[in-house]
């Protein structure tokens, strides 16, 4: 009797360590099966394949060192939930400043300027960062080009952009700057997808943010939250993949809630560019809302690769359901003529050359395009744009 105990919590532990054995076995299988899946049948659709890249000799080790950059250790910022942070490589500099760290934009040196250099502020999500491309090819970089086109004039832009970011985070992020005493000249916001991609998907736009759930389980110490990282296992993602195959995504809402709940999205954007316009004048600096443009919405003529994703998104079973957010595009078009934005979903209609490397981010022409609607319609809109005004052509 007395060997009894000893015997159960041998058995116990010989139990509890084949176990873990097993399934460590498991995931180095499953790690191996998937890697060789990749490498047998790489994704004809992923970004770096676009050819909106033009075969640049560049792309693989841009891609490369995104990737390296991306699997940096996360790191929480009060109220903004994320933020960049620092890196530099050949492609991708996030540069430490006294107001935080932020992508390198390319600027004319300010010791060269002739006059007070003009300070322009750019807040968006992965589009404004530069999510795919170098440092020279961000919206910012061009958008500095465009403005320091003149001999007479020195702007240095700042790219305020994070990869997640929607608009909500972006105003945080403005009064935090202008708190520490940042004295911008203009101050831009460019997005409009981010808002209609998780506003859609949250039960109140208007306390939405990417990976909101995560984050709440994890600060309320719940059972799911200590065993989240289950879902980065390879054994999981065989298995999400196996599932994928084999359904078809539907949506619980109908078209008339889609309206209600796109119009939800919309109030709340136009609601936080309100607000930054108030400090706009608070603060005595030009503001300018853009709602940007996507793959899925307005006109273009696509290429063959731009044409495949939206034939892989509205078979629905690819990660991205377009349905949602092409709902309240709609809805920010109808309100274009008289809304507080700038409407540049349309910006495309009559560019038949490849654009886009995925649903939404743009190759280096794109963002030059981009960039140069937006510096006309400064150029044309000296004072900001205000509550009302035509829509871009």
């Amino acid at each position: 009797m007395r060997g009894s105990p000893r015997r159960v919590f041998a058995f116990v532990g010989a139990t509890m360590i084949g176990t873990l054995a097993v399934l460590a076995a498991l995931e180095l299988v499953s790690w191996a099966a998937w890697s060789f899946a990749q490498w047998l049948r790489p994704d004809p659709l992923r970004p770096e394949m676009s050819p909106a890249y033009v075969s640049a000799e560049w792309v693989p080790d841009l891609f490369r060192e995104q990737s390296l950059r991306l699997a940096s250790p996360y790191t929480y910022f009060p109220f903004r939930i994320t933020g960049v942070t620092p890196w530099h490589g050949k492609y991708f500099n996030n540069d430490e400043h006294p107001t935080g760290v932020w992508r390198r934009t390319v600027n004319p040196e300010v010791g060269q300027c002739r006059t007070q250099p003009t300070n322009v502020w750019v807040f968006g999500g992965s589009t404004v960062y530069g999510t795919g491309v170098p440092d020279w090819a961000t919206l910012p970089s061009y958008l500095s080009r465009n403005l320091n086109g003149d001999d007479r004039t020195c702007v240095v832009v700042t790219n305020f952009g994070d990869e997640s970011y929607i608009s909500t985070q972006e105003l945080i992020l403005l009064i935090e700057q202008l708190k520490r005493g940042g004295n911008p000249d203009i101050v831009i916001f460019y997005d409009g997808f981010n808002d209609a991609h998780i506003g859609m998907a949250a039960l109140d736009p208007r306390s939405a943010h990417y990976g909101l759930e995560t984050i709440e389980a994890r600060a309320e110490g719940s059972f799911r939250g200590r065993l989240d990282f289950i879902r980065l296992l390879y054994t999981v993602r065989i298995t999400d993949a196996a599932r994928q195959l084999f359904r078809r995504r539907g949506h619980s809402l109908n078209a008339e809630e889609w309206r209600t709940k796109a119009a939800a999205v919309v109030d709340n954007y136009e609601a936080n560019q309100n607000i930054a316009r108030a400090l706009s004048q608070a603060y005595h600096f030009r503001f300018y809302g853009f709602w940007q443009p996507m793959l899925f919405y307005g006109r273009k003529p696509l290429v063959s690769f731009e044409q495949q994703i939206t034939q892989l998104d509205a078979s629905r079973k690819a990660r991205f359901d377009a349905r949602p957010v092409v709902a309240t595009y709609q809805e920010a078009e109808r309100r274009a003529p008289t809304a507080s934005f700038v409407y540049l979903a349309n910006i495309f209609d009559s560019i038949s050359e490849p654009i886009y490397v995925d649903e939404a981010h743009l190759g280096p022409h794109g963002n030059e395009l981009a960039a140069n609607a937006i510096a006309k319609y400064i150029e044309d809109h000296p004072t900001g744009n205000g509550f009302h005004h035509s829509e871009l052509p």
